[in-house]
């Protein structure tokens, strides 16, 4: 039996972790001491979120003394687009990143949840993406991409470029997936992909360079 459950983006969400998992362990008659692995999102995507996700799978891990594997979420949405676009298309992954940014990456599908990476997972402009796809793709062999930070590309249409219909299950990361690319051999340690630096060290670097330059004027 597969169950799943999906948080809404609400602040506070990552505060009720831990009541979804017990909520949704009792509607799937599963006693949580059956469990016998944990796969969870490593990212890229916001840094609380990752940092929840990944403290509270640790957590229940260390508890129930079971193992825990990592999987990058945009391979996972990857996978969903996989199976949304035509065989051996170019898959693009697109996870809104704010500051004007998106995480993104490139693939090709294998059989059996495997993925051939094309472009690295990354931080980038709407308009950077844009161009690096530009050399890859034409109208006859387009890349397909998905995923919530696709709105952040909306006035970049270009020959090649497919956006996946909004109400496509494709633009979700779903845990299904997770599991999924982790049996695949898709794992990876469980530590945060973040792709950039966390807005706390953003702010302290501006800090401190402003501080260097008033010393200086000084």
């Amino acid at each position: 039996m597969l169950s799943e459950r999906t948080l809404s983006p609400a602040q506070g969400a990552g505060r009720r972790v831990a009541q979804e998992i017990h909520e949704l362990l009792t509607f799937a008659g599963v006693d949580v001491r059956g469990l016998d692995e944990i796969v969870v999102g490593v990212g890229p995507g916001g840094f609380t979120g990752l940092r929840i996700g990944i403290a509270t799978a640790l957590g229940l891990g260390q508890a129930l003394a079971i193992a825990v594997r990592g999987v990058a979420s945009i391979e996972a949405l990857a996978l969903g687009i996989v199976a949304y676009a035509p065989a051996a298309a170019l898959v693009v992954p697109v996870i809104d990143a704010k500051r004007h940014e998106v995480f993104a990456a490139a693939y090709r599908g294998q059989p059996g949840a495997g993925l051939v990476t094309v472009i690295e997972p990354h931080a980038t402009t709407a308009e950077g993406l844009v161009e690096h796809l530009a050399d890859m793709v034409t109208a006859e062999a387009p890349a397909y991409l998905a995923g919530d930070g696709l709105h952040r590309l909306s006035g970049h249409a270009m020959p090649g470029i497919v956006a996946v219909p909004d109400t496509s299950s494709a633009h979700h990361i779903s845990a299904v997936l997770l599991a999924q690319r982790a049996r695949a051999g898709g794992a990876r340690p469980v530590s945060p992909l973040y792709l950039r630096m966390p807005d706390a060290e953003v702010n302290r670097v501006k800090r401190a360079r402003e501080a260097a330059a008033g010393i200086a004027r000084g």
